[in-house]
């Protein structure tokens, strides 16, 4: 009798850890479709219900049913992703924004050289370039212009939540058409993860818009774009609402990628890949692995913006390196690899991190919620001038 209940109970718990195993080999391999998919994006009904009752709006402004009733001040951008709106005033996460027709943050146009005496200089990148959590005219670009006192002209062409390779693009879009003699690319320690995402809501969940983003790969050394895949905002959320998303951007999605080899068993391989995943998820672990592909591709998306912007005639092509709050609070906080590919690399750069964590120190209000106040962006501009005048011999 003992020994039936022991095989019983052994043949349960085969066919439990069986059901378990197929569960999983299940999750891993999907319904039935042969396509890879990101198994780490799993959208919210409240985020299905946003993107169901976008699409129907989109598809009847299409139709001619509706209008468009203001331009969004960030809309979709076939090339970028996302991007800011030329012209566009008004109120955005509680600030006071003036776009003029480049999409630069200022009220004023820019001719189409810079004043007498000045040099012009053109700021790429992302928040901390473009002055989250202040108005316009508390933002580092525009204050380092007023510092300069008719020294320079300076150009903001940050765009929120944008990578490195956005911004990349952007400068080969535009750097043409302005000529600027200097172009500072700023990057906030967050853009190492950025630059190898695709889909946003993979490395933010909560994300309630389905932003994706084009990235470049490395092939033997060199950048290769790879484009967002979408010709429209209508596209764009058809695959959202339909559920393709997560097929459409599985390819070269770093975030969700496993290095795990196949095991003898399907949850230690899914436990194996969580495991992983949430590793890559830690990005500011990601700056002490040059051999990694986050920091590589990095790396590379400055050297070409660097080498590109002095091919095309300017004086000075340098980087900004901003630090988050995280990273005011971590006193072991380094980018030592990062300063020793750019000096290796001849690529002039100004960390902000020690003045920015002195600031903190002193009590003098560095951020707001989680960006620079116009203190802080107001010291940002007086370092970044000082460095300038260094490196321009002003």
């Amino acid at each position: 009798m003992l020994l039936r209940r022991l095989l019983l109970s052994a043949v349960s718990l085969a066919v439990a850890l069986l059901a378990v195993e197929f569960w999983f080999g299940f999750r891993v391999s999907g319904t039935g479709d042969s396509r890879e998919s990101l198994s780490t994006f799993e959208p919210s009904s409240e985020q299905q219900q946003r993107w169901e009752k976008r699409l129907k709006r989109l598809r009847r402004i299409e139709s001619g049913v509706a209008t468009q009733k203001s331009v969004p001040m960030i809309q979709f951008s076939e090339r970028y992703g996302w991007a800011l709106a030329p012209n566009a005033q008004g109120v955005l996460n509680g600030d006071q924004i003036s776009l003029n027709t480049l999409a630069a943050r200022r009220s004023s146009e820019v001719a189409a050289q810079p004043p007498p005496g000045a040099l012009r200089v053109a700021c790429y990148g992302e928040s901390f370039t473009f002055g989250s959590e202040v108005d316009n005219g508390e933002d580092w670009p525009a204050q380092l212009e007023d510092a300069a006192a008719g020294a320079l002209e300076v150009l903001n062409l940050g765009v929120i939540g944008w990578g490195t390779d956005q911004a990349l693009l952007r400068f080969r879009d535009g750097h043409a058409q302005l000529g600027s003699d200097v172009v500072l690319m700023g990057l906030m320690s967050e853009n190492i993860q950025r630059n190898v995402n695709r889909l946003v809501s993979v490395r933010a969940p909560k994300e309630f818009v389905p932003l994706v983003k084009p990235r470049f790969l490395l092939d033997s050394g060199e950048l290769r774009l790879l484009p967002q895949p979408y010709a429209s905002e209508i596209e764009l959320y058809e695959a959202a609402v339909n559920g393709n998303l997560g097929y459409d951007l599985a390819s070269h999605e770093w975030l969700a990628e496993s290095n795990e080899g196949s095991g003898w068993s399907n949850v230690a391989d899914a436990v194996r890949a969580q495991r992983e995943r949430e590793q890559r998820a830690r990005w500011w672990l990601q700056w002490n692995e040059p051999d990694g592909e986050p920091f590589r591709v990095t790396v590379a998306l400055l050297e070409a913006f660097h080498r590109e912007a002095l091919e095309a005639g300017a004086r000075m092509a340098g980087v900004v390196v901003f630090c988050s709050i995280l990273d005011i609070s971590d006193p072991d906080r380094e980018l030592t690899a990062l300063h020793a590919a750019l000096d290796q690399r001849g690529i002039p750069y100004v960390d902000l991190y020690d003045v920015i964590r002195a600031r903190h120190l002193r009590g003098d209000g560095s951020y707001g919620k989680t960006h620079l106040t116009a203190g802080a962006n107001r010291e940002v501009a007086s370092t970044v001038f000082e460095w300038l005048k260094l490196e321009l011999d002003l």
